[in-house]
């Protein structure tokens, strides 16, 4: 069914609503996106003003890249492979998390935090605990811990602009992490 839905998504027949996201429009189906998200759902179907709109333009900080690989998402309830999620995949994987979480999409979610946490290494680590912190991941929280449990590489994820960060915006989590490692 996923792979009929993509090529209506990818036809444009039949959509009744667009979407217009950094200057670029996405045609869909209402349907579809209120089946999917109950964001959606009340943005398309609801008494808000987009429900009566045909084209909406999207303001809530996400890059056409990004929703155009939620919006496939929606449709075909599959993420793309790592070489069509751009020059950076896990910056991508990390958006979408963000964004599933905003539109309510579970799915997407965990199949984001599922791809981070298979892809962790020392570079990325930390923004990855950030994320899981902010959208309330404990999967993937749980694998960040684990994989700095090792010692090499906690010290040199310390010396990552991310880790800077994770301290500043986040040192309860840092208190955690210590005591989770016995420190």
């Amino acid at each position: 069914m996923g792979a009929h839905l993509g090529r209506l998504l990818d036809s444009g027949d039949g959509s009744d609503v667009s979407f217009v996201v950094d200057g670029e429009t996405f045609p869909a189906h209402r349907a579809v996106l209120a089946a999917r998200s109950p964001v959606f759902k009340a943005q398309l179907l609801g008494s808000m003003a987009e429900a009566a709109m045909p084209s909406i333009t999207l303001r809530d900080d996400i890059a056409a890249a990004t929703f155009k690989i939620m919006l496939r998402f929606m449709y075909t309830d599959a993420l793309p492979g790592d070489e069509e999620l751009g020059d950076s995949p896990t910056e991508m994987l990390h958006d979408l998390l963000a964004k599933a979480d905003l539109y309510a999409l579970e799915r997407l979610k965990i199949l984001c935090a599922r791809k981070l946490r298979d892809g962790l290494a020392v570079d990325t680590v930390a923004a990855t605990l950030a994320t899981a912190e902010m959208f309330n991941c404990p999967e993937l929280k749980k694998k960040c811990f684990a994989f700095f449990a090792e010692e090499e590489n906690l010290k040199k994820a310390e010396l990552t602009d991310d880790f800077v960060e994770l301290r500043k915006k986040f040192p309860s989590i840092l208190d955690e992490l210590n005591e989770k490692m016995g420190a």
